[in-house]
């Protein structure tokens, strides 16, 4: 017989009581927390409810039941939450399901026996997980296809049988079972990637279960010792429930994520369920962050902010490459727009050598290092602006067109420049806090910059930008003007050490080369701030810095006398600069 009351349950109370008192008098950050709240997915699709909340990018899905039905969910074993500031899910939103109603997740934490009924589906394929009868299981069933060799699913599993049935029978189980083609071994199989992390390995090859028996306190509950498969050592993975707001299970997992490595294009089967074991008490229930069943997403790196321009008689290659992925091919297909007419106006040529045109449109990629080559047609006469819309959809799963991308590029074709970017190679020092540009060699002033990918440069929207760079990074920059015509050119920033070497370096600033006609070095122990200022007093260029050495590219300064402040770990100095 199981009791819901027992000593535990007297201190817990307690704790709770002083947990709100605390809030109250401190104003801590548990007062401005609020219960989660639930919301059914009876009567709704099983499709488009998952589709709707859990699955995210890169997975197509199919054939989806909930509770061995494709039809309406007709029990309330499934539906949807949200967090409402109760942070220590690390969730805001998504899928939960339980072992009985999901009216019971939300707190507060008023009972450490909270029990339901909703429905009473059975799950055979969870049987060898559990010590008793399995009952009252909500289940959920879908094919899918990834993108890519990985799938994930965030998760957090709570449950009333915390702490008293640790290591007892009553060990309600879930999981995520995947069923497919096994990378590793070439066989079609069965295994669960709800898994303790780092528990893969001689003996168990799939890993540790999550389950109250194998996440918990680290000892046996009140009403517990009598289980089989109990772990204690995996406690960093658990989490009391001591907090006057959130959710109503006794305890629950830190958020976790479940993985996968597939074969990329392959259908597989999911199968996620959470059971009752040995009686339909003690509700447990799986928190499933929303649209967080997903898989890397291939992309193309076709994306330009605005107008890219085309000169008529100057060839223009536009980098066409799938990454991300281990696709050895993707099937392509141009969709043209715009007022310029492709095969009248201009071409578009492929580096695979096919020439494409409103009537051939598709070409099949492989890999990287693909380039589309734009060039006017030869005898045509460019009286004005005209615009490129070109859209791009591939298909990297040939037998699943869904799991596909779509980009753009626009473009005008011009007669003659009226933006250009100059490409850059910047070289540095490595640990170097330095500064990014890209020369313009034509525009209409203003322009609008934009620098892809951003990582490492601290301002992403300007032409100059302070940036940390560790490693060789190529960087596509845009430029543009107020009415759209734009450029884009290549900054390479090439890392390595130049100049002093570390056991050199000196307490006071070294400043090289000087006089300079482009990079100016800056060296100095325990770098903070570098500043530059011309003759007026008008500060040109400043960068907080973490390490060892400044680049500052002066080319973009007029030729004359400038003053350098440097704040160093040793203090702060001054340094005439002359900029040839």
């Amino acid at each position: 017989m199981r009791y819901s009351m027992d000593n535990r349950l007297c201190h817990r109370l307690l704790l709770l009581c002083l947990v709100a008192m605390c809030g109250l008098v401190f104003g801590t950050k548990a007062g401005a927390q609020a219960n989660i709240t639930v919301q059914s997915a009876v009567g709704q699709s099983p499709e488009a409810f998952i589709n709707n909340n859990l699955i995210g990018s890169g997975v197509y899905i199919s054939n989806v039941h909930f509770n061995g039905s494709a039809g309406n969910v007709s029990s309330a074993n499934m539906g949807t939450f949200k967090s409402n500031n109760f942070y220590h899910l690390y969730m805001d939103s998504g899928v939960v399901m339980a072992t009985g109603n999901i009216s019971v997740a939300p707190g507060p934490n008023s009972s450490t026996s909270q029990s339901s009924a909703a429905g009473n589906y059975s799950d055979n394929q969870l049987s060898y997980m559990a010590t008793a009868t399995i009952n009252n299981c909500a289940t959920l069933d879908f094919d899918f296809v990834s993108m890519s060799p990985f799938v994930t699913v965030n998760y957090c599993f709570g449950s009333e049988e915390y702490p008293e049935y640790v290591c007892s029978s009553y060990n309600d189980v879930f999981g995520f079972l995947i069923t497919g083609l096994d990378p590793s071994t070439g066989t079609n199989r069965t295994w669960n990637m709800a898994r303790i992390p780092h528990t893969v390995g001689p003996g168990y090859p799939d890993g540790i279960p999550v389950a109250v028996n194998s996440v918990n306190p680290g000892q046996a509950g009140s009403s517990g010792g009598s289980g089989t498969g109990c772990y204690y050592n995996f406690t960093q993975y658990y989490v009391e429930n001591t907090w006057p707001t959130g959710v109503q299970y006794d305890g629950f997992t830190q958020k976790l994520s479940a993985s996968a490595t597939i074969v990329p294009c392959q259908l597989y089967h999911m199968h996620i369920s959470i059971c009752n074991v040995g009686d339909n008490g003690f509700d447990s229930g799986v928190f499933l962050e929303s649209h967080s069943f997903n898989s890397p997403v291939a992309q193309l790196n076709l994306s330009t902010p605005t107008r890219d321009t085309i000169v008529h008689n100057h060839p223009k290659e536009v980098p066409f490459s799938v990454y991300g992925t281990d696709y050895s091919y993707g099937l392509s297909t141009f969709t043209f727009g715009g007022e310029a007419v492709c095969g009248v106006d201009y071409w578009c040529i492929s580096s695979t050598g096919d020439t494409l045109t409103p009537q051939h449109n598709s070409v099949n990629i492989s890999g990287q290092g693909h380039t589309l080559t734009f060039k006017g047609v030869y005898g045509r006469v460019i009286t004005h602006p005209m615009d490129i819309d070109i859209t791009v959809h591939t298909s990297l799963c040939q037998n699943y067109p869904e799991l596909g991308n779509d980009d753009t590029l626009t473009f005008v074709l011009v007669e003659e420049d009226i933006v250009a970017l100059r490409d850059t190679t910047i070289r540095v020092a490595s640990d170097t806090c330095l500064e990014v540009g890209v020369e313009v060699a034509v525009a209409r002033r203003p322009l609008q910059f934009r620098w892809i990918p951003e990582d490492g440069i601290n301002f992403p929207h300007q032409q100059y930008s302070s940036a940390f760079i560790t490693e060789d990074r190529t960087y596509h920059v845009a430029a543009w003007d107020e009415v759209g015509n734009s450029d884009t050119a290549e900054v390479k920033v090439k890392v390595g050490r130049v100049g002093i070497e570390p056991a050199q370096l000196q307490s006071q600033a070294v400043v090289y080369p000087n006089p300079t006609d482009g990079m100016l070095n800056v060296e100095a122990e325990g770098l903070v701030r570098v500043e530059l200022y011309n003759a007026d007093g008008l500060c040109l260029y400043t960068a907080r810095c973490s390490g060892a050495h400044v680049a500052i590219d002066t080319t973009p300064f007029a030729a004359g006398v400038y003053t350098l402040r440097v704040e160093a770990a040793a203090g702060s100095s001054s340094h005439k600069v002359i900029v040839q």
